[in-house]
């Protein structure tokens, strides 16, 4: 098939994939005449400052439209979308937020990229329905909070950035639902504080990254619920290495995986040591640290006492 009778002007066509290619042009709206049925449509690099639905192909399987000026997106522009698999907004700095039904119907969607995008938050069912999902791109934006469910549709969901966000603490559920995540990246934060049951729903995750926060202590208990870790980095926060730091020791211990340094920056005594090489010996008068079950009730939690024969 012959697109070049409808392709814009400023813009090259392909064909076999049918592709439009408009990238670096200086457009300031998405350019008329994009042929109906065009699978893969290149807008990056461009000043666009707006989307609204009816300028785009439905039959699209990727739409590249990074590095614009976009400001607003009309909630229907990619509704009826049902083919697109790669769609990526990102470093549209100015955008700040989105429709909660922004990206609902998007069924085969395999990697969506919203880094740098001014977002300070994210509405409640943004991913709804994303089931496909594998490739999640956040990072780099304003987020101070993820709410319970965020992410509880994205069953087949393997790599989630959030580095480089504004996040001060991690829920309980906040990753509920991302059974076959694989990556997490968290650094470069400010996490204070992550619930010992945060990470309860990652079973295949291989490699998680806390470095660069402000993590003075971190459970055991929270990285016992991680049987596939691999790599973890926890390097450049401001642990302190007294007896809240007992439960992380026994866990690195046991660890056979690959990890950072662990710098201790408290107590006075133990500042510029690493938590992995102290011993027994430097948590003097600290109470056994307690190993926890996490029970089929998330809230519940057996404590395992010394066996007692009768």
């Amino acid at each position: 098939l012959d697109l070049s009778w409808s392709c814009p002007h400023h813009c090259i066509c392909y064909t076999a994939p049918s592709t439009i290619s408009c990238q670096a042009h200086n457009f300031l709206v998405v350019p008329e005449g994009i042929p109906p049925n065009s699978e893969r449509i290149f807008l990056q690099n461009n000043k666009i400052h707006r989307l609204h639905p009816g300028r785009f192909s439905s039959e699209t399987v990727v739409l590249w439209i990074y590095s614009n000026n976009i400001t607003y997106i009309e909630p229907s522009t990619f509704h009826g979308f049902t083919l697109l698999e790669d769609l990526d907004l990102g470093d549209n700095r100015h955008l700040h937020s989105l429709a909660e039904d922004t990206f609902h119907g998007l069924t085969r969607l395999n990697a969506l990229h919203l880094y740098r995008c001014g977002l300070s938050s994210l509405p409640n069912n943004i991913f709804q329905g994303l089931r496909n999902l594998q490739y999640l791109y956040l990072q780099e934006n304003h987020l101070k909070f993820l709410q319970d469910d965020i992410f509880i549709d994205l069953h087949n969901l393997s790599h989630l950035f959030l580095h480089g966000n504004r996040l001060w603490s991690i829920n309980q559920n906040a990753f509920r639902g991302l059974q076959a995540l694989d990556r997490l990246l968290l650094h470069q934060n400010q996490i204070e504080w992550v619930d010992r049951l945060a990470f309860h729903d990652l079973k295949r995750l291989t490699t998680l990254y806390l470095f660069n926060n402000s993590l003075i202590q971190l459970s055991g208990q929270c990285l016992d619920m991680l049987p596939a870790l691999e790599y973890l980095r926890l390097n450049d926060n401001p642990w302190s290495c007294d007896c809240k730091a007992l439960s992380l020791w026994e866990w690195l211990k046991r660890f056979r995986g690959s990890t950072s340094s662990v710098g201790c920056q408290a107590p006075v005594n133990m500042v510029g040591k690493d938590l992995k090489e102290l011993r027994k010996e430097d948590f003097p008068n600290c109470s056994p640290s307690v190993h926890r079950i996490q029970s089929p009730e998330p809230r519940l939690i057996t404590y395992l006492a010394p066996s007692t024969r009768l």
